[in-house]
């Protein structure tokens, strides 16, 4: 990768020192936009790995047990599981570049109204194996081992949820489209998932000029990388949840906020949308906690608690 960047960068000004016209110009600028997107992919499937620091129930604030599990392909991985008190049990994914240390405020929050709950690290992140990334791509089979895993336990509940954050966000709503098991999402600012997922509104605009080749090229690199094919995305699969209830949250008031709109948009009844326009990504549950708590509990108490 290094070596490919060099070669674009040398390039790049071995052209602009040769004659500095219109066309040499463009020349650069064509490259460095391909740079960009090799360098996003590469970075996207490789992420850093941290450690998980905390492990005593006195400092978590929970009572937990050391599990591991296999994805649906055979990954190793590693979590934390608590044993429902009312019957249903609640699977927590996290972000790009987190662990499930990132999970444990909610884990915390519905671990005290009774619910179990399921943390874990997603393949090349915090204990669990593997050292590529796939965005989501191939982490569809761990939250769908993570389900299998919860099924086998004799203490394992009754019903099952699924609560992600950003790139788990994503993973989850992917999830419960090929796994009915899965009877609720709550995704807080989930992840694209393929190119189609960029196309936010019909008709050619110039952000569309300017980004979506920038974007075809940053998938078709990351098929390259990872020796994945692109799947389905968010907004093609999000519609066929139903009668499942799903519940979006949006942070912000830009991009996140216009990707999420998109999703609820296209999802079916029962759908529930919560905006935290003054949060950033991830932080929805700091701006507003009273609100942010008491709508996702009653979220997943009226799609799990009720027979």
């Amino acid at each position: 990768m290094l070596f490919t960047w060099s070669f674009l960068f040398l390039n790049s000004v071995s052209i602009l020192r040769s004659s500095i016209n219109l066309f040499n110009f463009l020349v650069v600028a064509a490259l460095f936009y391909a740079g960009t997107a090799l360098l996003t992919a590469y970075r996207d499937t490789r992420p850093a790995r941290f450690p998980i620091f905390h492990e005593d129930p006195d400092i978590l604030g929970i009572r937990i047990k050391e599990v591991s599990f296999k994805s649906r392909d055979g990954v190793e991985l590693s979590g934390w599981y608590i044993t429902p008190r009312n019957g249903a049990v609640i699977i927590l994914t996290h972000g790009f570049g987190g662990n499930r240390l990132l999970m444990l405020r909610y884990a915390r929050l519905f671990s005290q109204h009774g619910y179990g709950v399921l943390m874990y690290d997603l393949r090349s992140h915090g204990r669990s194996q593997a050292s590529l990334n796939t965005w989501g791509w191939l982490e569809i089979y761990d939250l769908l081992g993570a389900v299998d895993f919860v099924r086998s336990r004799p203490d394992g509940g009754r019903h099952i949820g699924a609560f992600g954050l950003s790139l788990g966000g994503q993973i989850s709503l992917r999830a419960a489209e090929q796994n009915e098991k899965i009877q609720a999402v709550a995704a807080d600012g989930p992840s694209v998932a393929s190119l189609q997922d960029h196309l936010l509104t019909p008709g050619l605009t110039l952000r569309k000029v300017i980004f979506y080749p920038w974007y075809w090229m940053l998938y078709n690199f990351e098929t390259l990388l990872t020796g994945v094919r692109q799947p389905a995305g968010v907004a093609e699969i999000i519609g066929r949840l139903a009668p499942r209830p799903v519940m979006l949250i949006a942070a912000g008031r830009g991009g996140e906020r216009q990707v999420v709109h998109h999703f609820f948009d296209l999802a079916s009844e029962p759908k529930e949308l919560l905006e935290v326009p003054e949060a950033r990504h991830g932080e929805a549950i700091n701006a507003r906690p009273d609100e942010y708590k008491s709508k996702l509990l009653a979220f997943f108490d009226r799609a799990l608690l009720v027979d």
